[in-house]
């Protein structure tokens, strides 16, 4: 990976800088994600995959288990679901740069079905960061630890002004934080 770690967040002994709910600041205090309606990552939409991803030093990663509502051919799980899972766990990477990334481009390669009812781990990986460009490799794999699909991509992070009104909208003190 290139690239220092400015602009990243704190991270605890484990590593860990949080997940989608609750984010360690660079000023080392918490902050929760106030509720929004992403399909993928939204606590509010009544249809959406409401996954929680684990964030790491330049990585993310989470579970979910597909119901038969995510069944495209042949009863096995659609494949835009699965790009929607990589495409999430992707762009939750880049966070402990303190980047608030979308989606530039991706390329998947789909190698196994995903049945409704298994448990799928998806993952992301920065593996190269220029600016605010950011390289990310990501993996969904099944119960049994097959690859069910994985793809790269390039994400931009949000230019600082942005990044500051994207704070503003969506980062809120946990509840109980009063510093």
């Amino acid at each position: 990976m290139s690239g220092g770690r400015q602009g990243s967040v704190a991270t605890d002994p484990t590593g860990s800088v949080g997940s989608n709910r609750a984010i360690i600041g660079r000023d080392g205090r918490r902050y929760a994600f106030a509720d929004h309606h992403c399909f993928a990552c939204g606590s509010t939409n009544p249809i959406g995959m409401h996954l929680e991803i684990e964030l790491g030093e330049g990585t993310s990663r989470t579970t979910w288990v597909p119901g038969r509502q995510y069944v495209g051919w042949e009863g096995k799980v659609h494949g835009g679901l699965l790009a929607t899972l990589l495409d999430e766990v992707m762009a939750w990477a880049p966070s402990s740069y303190d980047a608030w990334a979308v989606t530039a481009e991706m390329q998947i390669r789909y190698r196994s079905p995903a049945n409704p009812g298994e448990q799928l781990t998806a993952t992301g990986r920065v593996t190269n960061r220029r600016r605010r460009i950011y390289e990310v490799h990501g993996e969904v794999r099944g119960a049994d630890g097959r690859m069910v699909a994985e793809a790269n991509g390039r994400f931009l992070g949000a230019a600082p002004t942005e990044k500051n009104q994207l704070k503003g909208r969506y980062a809120k003190p946990p509840a109980g934080d009063d510093g």
